[in-house]
C-alpha cells in the first residue's frame, strides 16, 4: 500500500479523545485515514460485515470492545484485518499477551515513531496479502482455460508424474489407439513403449526431471505400442512443468510433421534471436528471464544477472567506424561472449551497445570473479571493425535472483542500477558492482530531494500539467486542476509529494508561488484566446501557514491581469484539521480577494464535517477511497452518496476524482455530484485544450 493511500482504521478506545489523538497524529504523519470509533461489540461486528477496511487498532485495556473480542470477532467473519493493540504496560509480556490473541504487534502508549513503523510495515503486508490473492484467483483462472485448450487441442498432449499419465488429451489416446483420455490416466507411460525402449525412456525422462528446464523443450524419439500391440514410430517434445500444483512433464506429440513441423521450429527460433548476433533477442531473454526467476525461488538456488554495456559506444565506436564497423564490433563482441558462457547460462543481445549474461545457479563472490573475467577479456581484445581496429571497454552492473526477486523488470533496473554504479561519475567504465539494497539513511534521502527540487527551480526544469474537472451539472465551467512536474531525464516526477515529507516550509512555499504564477499568467493566455478557464492550484501547508500570502496574490492577480474568481485554491483536510485558526483567516482573506477555496482528500479522520463549521469551503473534493470502494471493489455506494449529499445541505460543491469507467457516472448523476475527474474525462496534459462542450 502507498503512503498516500487512505488506510480506512478502526478504532477501538474507551476514550474518544485518544482516538481522535491518533487520527490527529496519522494526518500530521502524512498517513490520510477514514477513521471510524467503535464504541461497542455490536456496532464493531455491523462495521466489519458491512464494509472493508484495511486496520484495527484498539487500546489492551478496552472495556467497551475487548481485545479478545475484537480478535474473535474478526477470526469468526474470517476478515484479513491487522489488529495492533495499544498499551499502557511496558517490557515484553503486553506483546507476548497480545501476539497469543492474534494481533500483529503490540505498541507502547505515546510512542509514536513505532506506531506508524508498525502501521507502515502491516499495510505493506495486506497489500501484498491481497495482491497475491488477486494472482492466485488469475492463476486458478488461466489453469481452466489452459485445461479448455488442452482438452480441445489436436496435438497430443499428456502430463507425466512418477512415470504415470496423470492426464492425457483425447488426441493422445487416439494416437494410441483409445477412446479417450480416462481410459490411460494413470497408467505408466513406459507400458505404452516398445520392450526394447523402456529402460532408455526411462534414463531419459528421468533426466529431463533433474535438469528441471520450463522454457526449452527437449526432443524424443521412440517406438511406442498401441492398445492393438503395433508399433508407432513417434517423435515427442517433453518439457518439465506443473500441472494441478505438482510437478511433471509435458509430453506433446504435435499433429502436424515432417517438414511443416521443422519449419515452424526453425520460424519460431528465428523469431527469438537477435538477427545481427545470432543471439536471444531482448523480448524473448525477458521471457527466458522470469522463468529462471521462477525456477530460482522454486528450487531456493541463487541465481545472477550481468548487465553488459560497451563503454562511450556511441562517441569511440560508432563515430569513429560508422554504423557497418559498429555492428561488426558487436558482432565479434557476442563471439567473445559466448565463450564466456558456461553450461546453464542463457546469453542475449538487449540493446545496441549491451548484452545480459543470465546465470540459473552462482554465487555473489563467484559472479564477480566471472564479471572481472570478462572485463579483462574485453579490454585486452584488439576488434576489427570496418576495416579499422578498435580496443574497446565496457562494464558490467549485477543482480542476484532469488526467491525475494519480483520479476524480469526488478532484477533488470538493479543490474542497470549497479552499472551505473560501476561506471562511476566520471563515466570511464572498466568495472563492475554487484546491485545492493539502498541502505541511505532518511537524512540523506531528504538532503537529496530538496537538493534536487532546488536545482529544478534554478533551472527551470518544472512544467506544469492540467487535467480537465468536468460538470456533471452543465455549468459550462471550464476547470483545469494543475499539477506540477519536475523533468528528471526521461521522467517527470511531482516534487510535491516529497515536499511535503520533507517539512521544508520555505522550499514549499517557494514551489507553490513559482506554480501560481505560471499557472495564472497561463490562465490569462487562454482567457486572452476566448477559453473562460478557471484553476484548481493546491497548497501546501507551508502556503496555508505563510501570512504574506493573501497580500501578495493580490498583486499577482493584478499582474497577469487575471479575475481572482477563475481561481480556486485547493487544501489538504488534514492540513485544515491540524491548522483550524490558519485556515479560517487564510479562506477569508483569499474569498475576499474573490477566489474560491477546496478541500481535498474530504472524509478522512473522525469527523470529517467538523472542520467546516469554522472554515467555510465553497468545493470539496472527496478522498479517492470512496471512489475506489465502488469502482474498483463492487460495494455499495451508500456511503459515497451519503457524503455528496451532507455537502450538497451544506451547499458545497463536489468534486469525485479518479473516475476510470463509465458505469460510475448514473451513480454520480443521482447522487447530485457537481464535477467529476480522473482519466475517464482526460488524463493530465500539457495544455488546456480540453472541449468542455461535450458537457
Amino acid at each position: 500500500m502507498n503512503s498516500n493511500d487512505t488506510i480506512r482504521l478502526l478504532l477501538i478506545h474507551d476514550m474518544p479523545s485518544e482516538a481522535q489523538r491518533l487520527v490527529s497524529m496519522l494526518h500530521n504523519a502524512g498517513r490520510p485515514n477514514r477513521a471510524q470509533h467503535v464504541a461497542n461489540e455490536a456496532v464493531f461486528t455491523r462495521l466489519l460485515q458491512d464494509k472493508t477496511w484495511d486496520l484495527v487498532i484498539a487500546s489492551e485495556g478496552s472495556t467497551q470492545v475487548p481485545p479478545a473480542v475484537t480478535l474473535r470477532t474478526i477470526s469468526k467473519l474470517q476478515k484479513d484485518i491487522p489488529v495492533i493493540l495499544l498499551s499502557e504496560r511496558s517490557g515484553s509480556q503486553p506483546v507476548v499477551e497480545g501476539l497469543k490473541l492474534g494481533a500483529r504487534d503490540v505498541v507502547t502508549v505515546d510512542e509514536d515513531q513505532h506506531l506508524l513503523l508498525v502501521i507502515q510495515r502491516e499495510m505493506s503486508a495486506l497489500e501484498n496479502r491481497r495482491q497475491a490473492r488477486l494472482h492466485d484467483r488469475r492463476y486458478h483462472a488461466t489453469l481452466k482455460r489452459a485445461k479448455e485448450l488442452l482438452d480441445s487441442s489436436k496435438d497430443a498432449i499428456a502430463y507425466v508424474s512418477d512415470g504415470l499419465l496423470v492426464y492425457a488429451n483425447d488426441s493422445f489416446a487416439e494416437r494410441f489407439g483409445y477412446e479417450t483420455g480416462e481410459d490411460i490416466e494413470y497408467q505408466p507411460l513406459i507400458d505404452m513403449l516398445a520392450e526394447n525402449e523402456q529402460e532408455g525412456a526411462r534414463e531419459f525422462l528421468k533426466r529431463c526431471a533433474i535438469d528441471n528446464n520450463e522454457v526449452e523443450a527437449k526432443e524424443w524419439q521412440f517406438t511406442a505400442r498401441t492398445v492393438s500391440g503395433d508399433p508407432l514410430p513417434t517423435r515427442a517434445e517433453v518439457l518439465s512443468t506443473t500441472y494441478e500444483d505438482e510437478r511433471c512433464l509435458q509430453v506433446r506429440i504435435a499433429s502436424r510433421r515432417g517438414d511443416t513441423e521443422q519449419l515452424e521450429a526453425q520460424l519460431s527460433d528465428i523469431k527469438n534471436r537477435d538477427p545481427l548476433t545470432g543471439l536471444y533477442n531482448r523480448q524473448h531473454f525477458l521471457q527466458l528471464l522470469d522463468s529462471t526467476i521462477k525456477a530460482s525461488a522454486d528450487s531456493h538456488r541463487t541465481g545472477g544477472l550481468m548487465f553488459i554495456q560497451v563503454d562511450r559506444f556511441a562517441e569511440e565506436v560508432q563515430k569513429v567506424v560508422g554504423v557497418a564497423g559498429a555492428d561488426a564490433l558487436q558482432k565479434a563482441m557476442a563471439e567473445l561472449l559466448q565463450g564466456c558462457q558456461r553450461s546453464g547460462d542463457t546469453l542475449a543481445r538487449y540493446s545496441d551497445d549491451s548484452f545480459c549474461l543470465l546465470s540459473s545457479d552462482t554465487t555473489p563472490d563467484s559472479i564477480e570473479l566471472r564479471a572481472k573475467d570478462i572485463l579483462k577479456r574485453i579490454a585486452d581484445t584488439i576488434f576489427d571493425a570496418a576495416g579499422k581496429t578498435q580496443q574497446v571497454t565496457a562494464s558490467i552492473g549485477i543482480s542476484l535472483l532469488s526467491e525475494a526477486s519480483s520479476g524480469s523488470q526488478q532484477v533488470l533496473e538493479q543490474a542497470q542500477t549497479a552499472h551505473k554504479r560501476a561506471l562511476g561519475e566520471d563515466a570511464q567504465g572498466g568495472a563492475f558492482a554487484l546491485y545492493e539494497p539502498d541502505t541511505e539513511n532518511s537524512a540523506d534521502a531528504g538532503t537529496y530531494h530538496r537538493a534536487r527540487v532546488v536545482q529544478a527551480l534554478e533551472a527551470g526544469n518544472l512544467k506544469l500539467l492540467y487535467q480537465p474537472i468536468l460538470s456533471l451539472q452543465g455549468t459550462g465551467e471550464q476547470m483545469y486542476e494543475v499539477l506540477v512536474r519536475m523533468l528528471d531525464e526521461k521522467e517527470e516526477l511531482a516534487p510535491l509529494a516529497f515536499l511535503q515529507d520533507l517539512g521544508d516550509a520555505g522550499l514549499s512555499a517557494k514551489m507553490d508561488r513559482w506554480v501560481i504564477l505560471t499557472a495564472i499568467k497561463a490562465a490569462a493566455a487562454a482567457r486572452a484566446e476566448g477559453k473562460e478557464v478557471s484553476l484548481l492550484l493546491h497548497l501546501t501547508t507551508a502556503s496555508l501557514l505563510d501570512n504574506s500570502l493573501p497580500a501578495w496574490l493580490g498583486v499577482a492577480f493584478k499582474a497577469a491581469k487575471l479575475i481572482p474568481a477563475s481561481v480556486v485554491f485547493q487544501l489538504r483536510q488534514e492540513d485544515i484539521t491540524s491548522n483550524l485558526h490558519a485556515a479560517r483567516d487564510f479562506t477569508t482573506q483569499v474569498q475576499q480577494i474573490g477566489c474560491r477555496v477546496s478541500v481535498c482528500h474530504f472524509g478522512t479522520g473522525l469527523n470529517p464535517f467538523k472542520a467546516l463549521e469554522h472554515v467555510k469551503v465553497d468545493i470539496a473534493k472527496i478522498d479517492p477511497s470512496f471512489v475506489r470502494e465502488v469502482q474498483d471493489e463492487g460495494e455499495s455506494s451508500d456511503t459515497l452518496a451519503g457524503l455528496v449529499q451532507r455537502l450538497g445541505e451544506a451547499n458545497t460543491k463536489v468534486i469525485v476524482p479518479h473516475i476510470e469507467q463509465a458505469s460510475m457516472l448514473p451513480t454520480l448523476w443521482q447522487t447530485g455530484t457537481d464535477y467529476i475527474q480522473g482519466y475517464y474525462v482526460q488524463a493530465p496534459a500539457d495544455e488546456m485544450n480540453f472541449d468542455f462542450s461535450l458537457d
